[in-house]
């Protein structure tokens, strides 16, 4: 197994794990709504991870797991304190994106727990289904951590939705513990899970 920064060249890639990692399970997730007035949802999010406007979907965020060469498993590791949704207006506005995309995900944003400063923000885990079993999200986790632990974070926060247990355990594996959990009939409405928790470590 090989685990590398992530390249432009990835942003197909990446765009599937951030489109299923978002999705799990459900019948649409957080991207499906903002690029819902788009008629190629991959190619929208492929460009949002290419674009120049750096946001937390952007490919310089993410690393890549190759095992035998072949892409199996990605993670995004970011300074959620400093990459907000305003970055994201920028980006999607460059491309052309219609509508008010914050109206669209509204029930997200009313269960989005809050970030600390000096925290390294985990998103979008995802292996792909042919390599499960081989250590592969351990592997993305522990570099993630030690990377951010050199450049001077203290703790690590991931969001998993109430219900995604297989996540909740992967990351309580790994030292992550229950920190904040919000709760919206809106987002169980719009989403079919009654909300999200954080988790947090220590680095």
């Amino acid at each position: 197994m090989n685990i590398r920064t992530a390249k432009v060249e990835d942003a197909e890639f990446i765009s599937w794990a951030i489109l299923e990692s978002s999705r799990a399970g459900k019948k649409h997730g957080l991207f499906d709504l903002i690029f819902a007035p788009s008629k190629n949802i991959n190619k929208s999010l492929e460009n949002l991870v290419s674009n120049d406007v750096k946001t937390i979907c952007h490919y310089s965020n993410f690393l890549i797991a190759e095992v035998d060469g072949k892409q199996a498993g990605a993670l995004c590791g970011y300074d959620g304190y400093k990459l907000s949704w305003e970055s994201m207006s920028e980006a999607l506005s460059s491309m052309g994106c219609e509508g008010d995309y914050k109206e669209r995900i509204s029930a997200y944003l009313m269960c989005e727990p809050e970030l600390g400063k000096n925290t390294i923000f985990l998103n979008f885990m995802i292996t792909k289904e042919s390599f499960r079993g081989l250590g592969v999200l351990k592997a993305l986790v522990k570099k993630v951590l030690l990377t951010a632990r050199l450049k001077g974070f203290r703790k690590a926060q991931t969001d998993i939705e109430i219900g995604s247990i297989e996540t909740q355990m992967a990351y309580e594996k790994m030292g992550f513990r229950k920190k904040e959990e919000k709760k919206s009939d809106y987002y169980l409405e719009e989403f079919g899970r009654a909300g999200i928790t954080s988790y947090v470590a220590e680095l």
